[in-house]
């Protein structure tokens, strides 16, 4: 091509000389693979034979709404600016010139670009341009693209192309636009070439990376690939793997039942999840979730099988430790109440068709309590322990003991008459006996009250079993406790429970039909003339629905025993502050009585807090008597409800203090205002020294602790002088003041 081009160089050609040169150009259009290589084809044809040193190349469509000139060449003078342009992007809406390119029918020439109308003056400018030349390369109908000639600057000037010159240039470009067609096929087919090699490598890369197992097999269910993580799981290499058919070696044959039904199933197109044990080189066992699926071919032929395998190690033993805590009790590792039941029922089951017997015993600790508030839970913690490896010790290896509250155990004795289970009891209460539960230098005797119920064929249910055998270990433990109680159906004992049990219906009506009423009684300042509002603690009473008032006497033992105490103190609280809104002019400070149920009631604190917002009752009103015992016995909940309450200007009252043989060692991390002494102790003080210096001792502690004293069952005046003359801040007993509803006690404030 070069030597032709150079013999011809500067002569206007014959038709033979230019078909040669055709000729020529078609053979390097044959090897082009590239656009690039398309336009150093026709390049030097453009230059030697046509005469136009600058040649360029565009493509439309390579991006939406552009034409792109892939490569820009001339020679020649030109501009440092044009040399640096090889590749530009001309948007084609609005440009004339490219909208008649693109008709396709005629080659378009721009005789002189500064002054056409056609063209883009800021570029024409830029490159200097003179006579433009555009033919367009048309295939099937379509315009692809365009070449390029032309002149530049004013040495170049004004030429436009003579006849044979557009005629070559026309018969050029129908073999150039073959060629681009081919060129733009290449590089599509080498982007999808280079786009599917690089998502094989980055899927082959992500197989690889992954932490779970992959597995690729044939049709005929053959190993074709393994990835690192599944050699690592079983313990196998790559090579020990691949080319193999089932069964695979990290099968254990137990297993083989299960894993060829699955792996059936998978090579008949049903794909899900299969749990399955897999077994390691060294013979370890291992559960697995394999998740297969299928590689289909274009025809939707399954062509391989791969699946993922997850090692569940974790999550099993994770399931394991959940079931296990769910039916058994953290502190003892015996079974929980859970447990106990789902035992019962299926023993139950077994008796509608059997005439087995069994034994069914409430056990409930006697002493745990003063372990419990005098020494704290970790030393009531220990104790459960020991105890219930002890009670365990004495059973045999077919029996059941369960840990069903707090200090109370269920125990099954099976296929077991009312006197062998008596023996096993009697055992065990001696074993008990025997034993001293030691906590730092302190020692304590621990008892056990038992309740006996047998579950046999005319057992009614489940239900109405655990609630004889709760009763009978009741009146156990009422009888003085250390007893056994055999349940029986005429037995009076029982039949005094049961009218304790009455009482739960009566507090249900209660709640349900609002049958509760608020009294209160006065406290007064000892010292004080001057009237700060009313100062009381409110009580509660039911009425009868018969014009009476039942004491709390009568109902509470059975709001404690039956853990209705949460819901009962809801209502108070609620109706207490309903109360105080309706009188906070005439009211300085209010004292509302809490439970110890309700403080290890989770939601019952927020229940406080909103009802005290939605009051609008202001907080330093408010007072919350604890008892000591109750703010012992949680002590960790109850100083997170006193922080938070305190902290939201509530005060609070400790309740019966005294009682307790570790009183003040408590006080110091309780958030208390007022301590109100143990009526005990009060009663008397006009005839009881030590009671008298007791009273007094509390006082001054209380003192120099900064927070107020209340004594309580202050009976008549001479008592009233003796804690005037102590100091005591407050009284409160029927020699001041009896308890009366709350809108009487008002009215004679007034």
């Amino acid at each position: 091509m070069e030597q032709l081009l150079k013999a011809i160089k500067g002569t206007e050609l014959e038709p033979a000389q230019l078909n040669k040169v055709l000729l020529q150009l078609c053979k390097q259009l044959e090897r082009a693979w590239k656009v690039e290589d398309i336009l150093n084809a026709y390049s030097p044809v453009a230059r030697e034979v046509l005469g136009y040193p600058q040649v360029w190349l565009a493509v439309f469509g390579e991006r939406e709404g552009m034409v792109t000139i892939l490569s820009h060449r001339s020679e020649g003078e030109e501009t440092a600016v044009s040399r640096l342009i090889q590749s530009i992007d001309i948007p084609m809406a609005g440009d004339p010139m490219i909208d008649e390119i693109m008709e396709g029918d005629h080659v378009v020439v721009v005789e002189d670009a500064r002054i056409d109308p056609r063209t883009n003056k800021d570029i024409v400018a830029l490159l200097q341009n003179r006579t433009i030349i555009n033919v367009p390369l048309v295939l099937a109908g379509h315009s692809i693209g365009s070449i390029g000639l032309g002149t530049y600057g004013d040495i170049e000037g004004v030429r436009p192309p003579k006849t044979w010159q557009l005629e070559f240039m026309q018969a050029m470009a129908a073999h150039i636009a073959v060629a681009l067609d081919r060129a733009r096929f290449m590089a599509a087919r080498k982007r999808a070439e280079d786009d599917l090699k690089t998502a094989v490598e980055f899927a082959n890369s992500l197989i690889h990376a992954m932490q779970d197992g992959f597995s690729v097999l044939d049709i005929d269910g053959r190993q074709l690939d393994v990835n690192p993580a599944f050699c690592a799981m079983t313990g196998f290499s790559k090579e020990e793997l691949v080319g193999i058919k089932a069964p695979f070696p990290y099968w254990p044959q137990e297993e083989y039942d299960g894993i060829y039904e699955a792996f059936r199933q998978t090579l008949a197109g049903q794909f899900r999840s299969f749990e399955l044990v897999f077994q390691k080189k060294n013979g370890d066992r291992f559960p697995v979730v394999v998740n297969p699926s299928a590689i289909r071919n274009a025809a939707g032929e399954i062509v391989n099988y791969i699946a993922t395998v997850k090692d569940i190690s974790e999550r099993k033993a994770a399931e394991n430790i959940i079931k296990f805590q769910a039916t058994h009790d953290e502190l003892t590792g015996l079974g929980n109440r859970r447990a106990f039941e789902q035992i019962l029922q299926q023993l139950f089951e077994q008796t509608r068709n059997h005439t087995q017997q069994h034994v069914l015993c409430y056990l409930d600790l006697d002493e745990f309590k003063v372990v419990n508030d005098t020494c704290g839970h970790a030393a009531g913690d220990e104790l459960l322990r020991q105890v219930a490896h002890r009670f365990n010790a004495s059973l045999r290896a077919e029996d059941h003991l369960c840990r069903i509250g707090g200090d109370e155990f269920g125990m099954i004795l099976h296929n077991q008459s009312i006197e062998q289970a008596m023996h096993i009891a009697e055992r065990l209460q001696q074993s008990l006996a025997a034993f001293r539960f030691q906590w730092q230098d302190r020692s304590f005797a621990v008892g056990v009250s038992i309740g006996m119920v047998t579950l046999n064929q005319h057992t009614e249910s489940v239900g109405v079993l655990l609630q004889s055998a709760d009763s009978a270990c009741y009146v156990a433990k009422d009888a003085g406790r250390g007893r056994i109680h055999i349940f029986a159906n005429d037995d009076p004992a029982l039949a005094q429970r049961y009218g304790v049990m009455e009482w739960v219906s009566r507090i249900e009506n209660a709640l349900s039909n609002n049958m509760f009423e608020l009294y209160a009684q006065s406290i007064v300042d000892i010292h004080e003339t001057t009237d700060h509002g009313l100062h009381c603690e409110f009580l509660l009473r039911m009425r009868d629905g018969q014009g009476g008032i039942i004491p709390p006497g009568s109902f509470m033992p059975a709001v404690e025993r039956y853990h209705l105490s949460a819901r009962v103190d809801r209502w108070v609280v609620k109706h207490a502050l309903a109360w105080m809104a309706k009188h906070i002019d005439q009211i300085g400070l209010c004292s509302i009585n809490l439970s110890g149920q309700s403080l290890g009631d989770p939601p019952f604190l927020q229940f406080v807090q909103d009802e005290i917002i939605q009051s609008g009752v202001p907080h330093e009103k408010i007072c919350f008597e604890i008892t000591e015992t109750a703010a012992i016995g949680h002590l960790e909940i109850a100083q997170q409800f006193m922080n938070r309450l305190s902290n939201f200007g509530c005060k609070f009252s400790l309740d019966d203090f005294g009682s307790g043989l570790s009183s003040f060692a408590y006080l110091r991390t309780l958030r208390v205002d007022i301590l109100k002494i143990d009526g005990q102790f009060v009663r008397d003080i006009e005839t009881n020294p030590i009671n008298l210096a007791m009273v007094k001792s509390i006082h001054e502690i209380a003192s120099l602790m900064g927070k107020r004293t209340v004594a309580e069952f202050v009976e008549n005046r001479e008592i009233l002088t003796l804690l005037k003359g102590i100091g005591v801040t407050y009284g409160q007993g029927y020699g001041i003041g009896k308890p009366m509803p709350v809108d009487q006690m008002i009215r004679e404030k007034d």
